[in-house]
């Protein structure tokens, strides 16, 4: 089975087209971490460190 990405622009399209702050977090989050939706979802404040600029994901 073949995977398909998307493109550059794509994702920047995306980001646009949503209409607020969380959307648009989300989809830089699977886009630039490379994370699977329920792995985003899965975030807690907790898994976040902006001192060290990391965010730690939980494989589901």
């Amino acid at each position: 089975m073949s995977k398909t990405y998307l493109e550059v622009t794509e994702v920047e399209l995306l980001e646009k087209q949503a209409t607020n702050l969380r959307d648009r977090l989300l989809v830089r989050l699977l886009f630039h971490l490379g994370c699977r939706i329920s792995e985003a979802l899965a975030l807690t404040p907790d898994d976040i460190d902006l001192n060290q600029g990391t965010v730690t994901i939980l494989h589901l």
